[in-house]
């Protein structure tokens, strides 16, 4: 069964601020998206074997955003590693968080995820307040189970928290997050997620995705570009300008070797590299025109002389 089946089912409850006694689960993936980012459910859920799912609004793409953002959730719910997973990128599923580019995943989605896994924890630890009778200050969680401090035997865990009825919780924003020195998961080297699927050729990436009733698009390019495999073939030619080209050049070139060797000095290196405060040599008869290539060779038709000038 897919996630978005079994959410239909009842078998999650998603944190949201919607005033409908629905679940917003049983929307999510059936509209178009993205889904409201100002919702908390719209970023992660809580299911009834207390585990969690965390949507994320980037592409794997090598990053390993997959993996350190769950590391992010999981730290802010008290969850294990094993305890939280995540669906791949869905414009009807997930949020919309940008490209997927450098470390923007990261950068700007980190904050995003450990402010709404903040806002669920604030949020179920009050249930379980109210379960067990116990303020909100001396509960502690471990691995998804509430439990009062001094209390061990007296515990609930997310799961049973959740049910199948809605939070109804605004995402505010507010709710305190971890300092980093209370950082368990984060900054602790976990196995990435998506490199297995990687290694053995079994994952696919979003440009092979595929799904029912999917069209294709190409460029149709004009007959005759290499994408034909026969090459274009030529029309017309400008003979006479043509031939003008190559016997200026030849000409020209065989005159700046010769003076060359009239002088005694030797022939120009091969090269880009010239010696600071030196001018690479200008073309005879030519004197805008300078070159990287040896000899040197005119431009523009501005270049040219009068001896020289191209045919009307």
């Amino acid at each position: 069964m897919i996630r978005r089946d079994f959410l239909k089912t009842g078998g999650a409850l998603v944190i949201g601020f919607s005033l409908r006694e629905t679940l917003v689960a049983q929307e999510r993936g059936t509209k178009p998206g993205p889904p409201d980012a100002r919702q908390v459910d719209t970023w992660l859920a809580i299911h009834a074997d207390n585990t969690a799912t965390v949507y994320i609004g980037f592409a794997e793409l090598g990053q390993g955003a997959s993996t350190a953002l769950l590391q992010i959730a999981a730290e802010e719910l008290d969850l294990e590693m094993n305890q939280i997973e995540t669906v791949r990128l869905d414009t009807n599923v997930t949020p919309n968080q940008g490209g997927t580019y450098s470390s923007a995943s990261i950068n700007r989605g980190g904050p995003q995820v450990r402010t709404a896994a903040a806002e669920a924890r604030l949020a179920l630890l009050k249930l379980a307040s109210e379960k067990l009778s116990t303020p909100v200050e001396r509960l502690t969680v471990s691995k998804g189970v509430v439990s009062g401090t001094g209390s061990p035997n007296r515990s609930v865990s997310y799961g049973e928290l959740v049910g199948d009825r809605p939070f109804n919780v605004a995402f505010t924003g507010s709710a305190p997050v971890k300092q980093p020195a209370q950082y368990k998961i984060v900054g602790t080297s976990f196995p990435r997620n998506d490199t297995p699927a990687k290694v053995s050729a079994q994952y696919t990436y979003m440009q092979y995705v595929r799904v029912p009733g999917m069209l294709h698009g190409r460029v149709v390019r004009p007959r005759g570009q290499r994408m034909y495999g026969a090459g274009a073939k030529i029309a017309s030619i400008d003979e006479p300008f043509a031939r003008f080209q190559v016997r200026a050049w030849f000409a020209k070139a065989i005159s700046w070797a010769s003076s060359r060797r009239t002088s005694g000095t030797r022939s120009a290196p091969r090269s880009n590299s010239r010696s600071p405060g030196k001018r690479r040599p200008r073309f005879p008869g030519t004197p805008g025109c300078t070159s990287t290539c040896v000899p040197p060779r005119p431009k523009t038709a501005s270049c040219w002389n009068a001896e020289t000038s191209p045919p009307a």
